[in-house]
């Protein structure tokens, strides 16, 4: 096996290679007028790297409102100064707005779907949540009351199902959301994306048709380190079933679930890699760093993301949204010339 995976990332390095984007989580709040550390951290480091294309998920409340996630309290459409019908509230309004007079970055909507358990999360729910993004277009915001355009320019399906038995589910989303997103709102949108995630390889028979519904698909989510950086709460660490990631051991996925690139080669300018938890063990510093993000880049992939924190800190080093910015942009040059 290990001769075959270096077979096939030497041919992948020696072929001209399409650009690997850059994928960002950023379910961190957006901060009133001035923004969060989180966000200005993002804007600038979309801003600094303006060869590369940022899809940035946003993520109120486990999607776009507060009855996203029923019982689960949250801040947006609720009565005061910054209420907002369709836009979470002002603080993401004023920061949307910044983020979507970046040329390089797409707002994309998080939604997440229950692995197509609809006795967890109905059809019905989903689409609620996917017209309500489809809202999202121009609204007031904290200054002096400008109208601004937040409009959203994609949706990330979380929680993605794996098996040919989530085909008709999925293709049924799929559609009603590209449909929805052509006929509302007065904004162009000239960018729509759809991203799948199940965060693992989809099974066989079901790949070709998981893919051909999406823009892109999170194929490989896991971690840098397997060890809790506090062993007496290990919440949000990697546990469970996450494997440390390595690029070099990444490969085609001949049915298996953890492989990390699409069982189709022709596939892999489609699949996403999400690693967070940067931190040591292994070592963790900007080589290593570098390192990893040019060996992912020489695998063809659509996009990728490095964190050192989870989805909603994007400052930790070595891997803050900075760094990763910068390391991606040099490496998409170094793998492709320029």
């Amino acid at each position: 096996m290990k001769s075959n995976i270096i077979l096939a990332l030497t041919g992948l390095a020696t072929a001209v290679m399409a650009r690997t984007e850059i994928m960002l989580p950023l379910y961190a709040g957006p901060g009133g007028i001035f923004g969060s550390a989180e966000w200005n951290a993002t804007i600038d480091a979309i801003r600094a790297n303006p060869d590369m294309h940022f899809y940035v998920v946003i993520n109120p409340n486990n999607g776009p409102k507060n009855t996203s996630t029923p019982g689960n309290g949250g801040s947006c459409n609720l009565p005061g100064p910054d209420y907002i019908e369709h836009g979470c509230n002002k603080d993401y309004s004023t920061n949307l707005a910044r983020l979507n007079a970046l040329p390089n970055a797409q707002t994309v909507g998080y939604i997440y779907t229950r692995y197509g358990d609809q006795n967890n999360r109905s059809i019905d729910s989903i689409k609620e949540d996917i017209a309500e993004w489809a809202l999202w277009d121009n609204a007031t915001t904290w200054n002096f009351n400008e109208i601004a355009n937040i409009s959203i320019h994609g949706l990330w399906f979380d929680e993605t199902g794996t098996t040919i038995g989530n085909r008709s589910e999925y293709e049924e989303l799929t559609s009603y959301a590209r449909e929805v997103f052509a006929n509302t709102g007065p904004s162009p949108r000239n960018q729509f994306s759809i991203i799948m995630n199940p965060g693992s390889n989809p099974q066989t028979d079901y790949e070709p048709f998981l893919f051909a519904m999406a823009d892109a698909v999170i194929t490989r989510e896991t971690c840098w380190t397997s060890v809790p950086s506090d062993p007496s709460d290990p919440s949000g660490d990697c546990i469970g079933d996450y494997t440390p990631y390595d690029y070099r051991e990444m490969y085609q996925g001949l049915g298996n679930r953890t492989a990390g690139l699409p069982n189709d080669p022709e596939l892999n300018s489609k699949a996403v890699v999400i690693v967070h938890q940067v931190v040591d063990p292994p070592e963790a510093n900007n080589q290593t760093l570098y390192e990893q993000i040019l060996g992912t880049v020489r695998l063809g992939v659509h996009s990728a993301w490095f964190t050192s924190g989870n989805w909603s800190q994007e400052t930790r080093l070595p891997a803050s949204v900075g760094v990763v910015g910068e390391f991606f942009s040099r490496a998409n040059r170094e793998v492709n010339g320029g």
